[in-house]
């Protein structure tokens, strides 16, 4: 993103808590008028946040929907839908020309159709490009990130990587080569690599799962739904109470769950033993889905 002028105060791209802490003071100094910048978990989270404190939250994703690099349509169209109920102005398919400034903080955001957004904050999240520089000049191998093998190491002798910016073949995705950002693969790959420094080496097997907060919705997510062809939808998204099931010529692949604790822990299994369920029985809510195993 460009800035018309230096650095403006007011602008966060949201990494760590001092991002958190530096965004709660201005909220608490005055600051009323919100742009989150991205439609994934981290701005729906923020935006989630900020409108239950009463500001004026707008919201803007470039592409046609929230959360399109991650979930299926369903999830996206229900959690836009909640944004908006809650009082967000939530807009897809916008793009952003540039931030606007008084030379010292931001004031507002030019949209690529001329609209100008009043803002007194700015929030950015819309990804990350992996720090890897210093390794890959130093000859490690990588291209998205750097890659490292089974057991977490690099190309480099005795040089391990964990966590967002490593590259692995990811056997919950096909064996893809992908970064996994999520907290619980950057803990588990850590314990991997503890493990392997202290001699005793495993590969890196960890069941990738992932959550989210939002309003009074809780989202777990169990698996990685990489190339599906199909959603089954188990429960009714109007009841705030729903799991969307990701599936690959018949095999489970993923879940999201909603409000939907049990299906969560016992849908994981499914992934787990990449089971090819009946779809109907997946479809009915009030099958457990340990019965399908």
């Amino acid at each position: 993103l460009s800035c018309s002028g230096s650095d403006l105060a007011g602008v966060h791209a949201v990494r760590t808590r001092e991002d958190c802490d530096t965004l709660m003071a201005e909220v608490d100094a005055g600051t009323r008028n919100v742009v989150v910048i991205g439609g994934g978990y981290i701005g729906l989270e923020a935006a989630a946040v900020l409108s239950k404190l009463g500001l004026k939250v707008t919201l803007l994703e470039a592409l046609p929907r929230v959360l399109a690099r991650v979930a299926g349509e369903p999830l996206s169209q229900f959690y836009q839908s909640e944004h908006r109920t809650h009082g967000v102005d939530l807009r897809t398919g916008v793009a952003v020309e540039c931030l606007e400034g008084d030379g010292h903080k931001v004031t507002g955001v030019k949209l690529a159709d001329g609209e100008v957004l009043a803002a007194e904050a700015v929030i950015v999240g819309i990804g990350i490009v992996p720090a890897v520089g210093p390794l890959i000049l130093a000859g490690a191998a990588g291209a998205n990130g750097v890659d490292v093998d089974e057991y977490c190491r690099t190309s480099l002798p005795d040089i391990y990587a964990i966590g967002d910016c490593a590259a692995f073949a990811c056997d919950f995705a096909g064996g893809t080569v992908m970064r996994v950002e999520s907290v619980q693969n950057a803990n588990d790959m850590g314990t991997c690599v503890a493990k392997a420094i202290c001699g005793d080496e495993k590969p890196y097997k960890a069941f990738p799962w992932f959550w989210s907060n939002q309003y009074d919705l809780k989202l777990q997510t169990a698996g990685i739904n990489l190339g599906f062809d199909q959603t089954v939808i188990r429960g009714n998204p109007e009841d705030r109470s729903f799991s969307v099931i990701y599936l690959k010529e018949g095999k489970v692949l993923a879940l999201d769950c909603v409000n939907m604790v049990k299906d969560y822990v016992q849908g994981r299994k499914l992934v787990e033993a990449g089971a090819k369920p009946d779809l109907a029985a997946l479809a009915d809510k009030e099958r457990p889905l340990k019965e399908l195993l």
